[in-house]
């Protein structure tokens, strides 16, 4: 008959298979997440404070995971899915999970493996367009109904001049707060990275660029007042209906769990209703180039 065991906190785990008596803890809480590998191979893990036990979890997705806000559940069959629970003769560090060839020592003294439960994935991605302004504080608007929204779209307002340049750049109040004072050259009580006429001439920012590059703030005939952009007195005209490159970064947090879990080692059975691993953040990261259209 089986044994079963309910896994608490610092709870005694006694194993009977050869007559030798392993005490563990199975105290996992306090410890980071880790992570390696890739399609067909993703394992997460955490090690023990001694790191003379560790818990993992094996997926042999071969797609490509994290790229996306979502919630996945796969099911552990023992075979390219499958937990395991180990306690070692001696410690482990990470490198003995990540290391293409694992190393021989130290030994393994008892492993459980889980066969059975299903594995919760939770993919969390935040974007960040980097000028300057929190993303809690730029909300879930499209100011200029390019299809990105404020906190990620580097231009807010579609004038072809980043945001970036537009808010309180020079930190004038002393607050490091760019949305305390952000430049308003016209005085229309719009903000210029959110006003798409930023010197109320009658030509639109975007089309205050003569050479066509798709950036305003290189048009400069009055170096004393700056852009012609931002000079109500030249007001020529070229239009230009075309958004320069956009570009943003991404980070993505996945968070681990696993639900009706079963570890077995022999005629040793533990069950775990809900196993909560953590969460890994920056499993992958990068930057986005995307040209809206128009």
């Amino acid at each position: 008959m089986r044994k079963y065991l309910a896994l608490l906190l610092f709870s005694a785990l006694i194993s009977c298979n050869d007559g030798d008596v392993i005490v563990t803890t199975f105290d996992f809480n306090e410890r980071d997440l880790q992570f390696c590998g890739g399609p067909g191979g993703y394992l997460f893990f955490k090690i023990n404070e001694a790191g003379s036990e560790s818990i993992s979890v094996r997926l042999g997705n071969n797609e490509q995971l994290f790229i996306e806000n979502d919630t996945l559940d796969i099911a552990l069959n023992g075979t390219s899915n499958y937990a395991n629970y180990r306690i070692y003769s001696g410690t482990v560090d990470s490198d003995y999970f990540c290391n293409e060839v694992p190393p021989t020592s130290p030994g393994v003294s008892d492993q459980f493996v889980g066969e059975s439960g299903v594995v919760n994935l939770i993919t969390t991605i935040n974007l960040d367009d980097n000028d300057g302004i929190a993303t809690n504080l730029e909300g879930t608007q499209d100011s200029d109904g390019d299809g990105l929204l404020d906190y990620y779209d580097f231009d807010d307002d579609g004038d072809n001049v980043p945001t970036l340049l537009e808010l309180d750049t020079s930190n004038a109040d002393g607050d490091n707060n760019p949305l305390t004072n952000p430049k308003d050259t016209d005085a229309d009580g719009i903000p210029d990275y959110l006003d798409e006429d930023d010197d109320n001439d009658g030509v639109l920012t975007r089309y205050e660029d003569p050479d066509g590059d798709l950036d305003p703030t290189n048009n400069i005939d009055d170096i004393t007042v700056g852009g012609n952009y931002l000079n109500p007195a030249i007001n020529e005209s070229n239009i230009i209906d075309m958004y320069r490159e956009h570009n943003y970064d991404f980070t993505n947090n996945v968070k681990v769990k696993i639900n009706n879990l079963v570890l077995i080692s022999g005629d040793e059975q533990i069950t775990k209703e809900t196993l909560n691993l953590g969460t890994y953040e920056n499993i992958t990261a990068g930057t986005v180039l995307v040209t809206p259209p128009f």
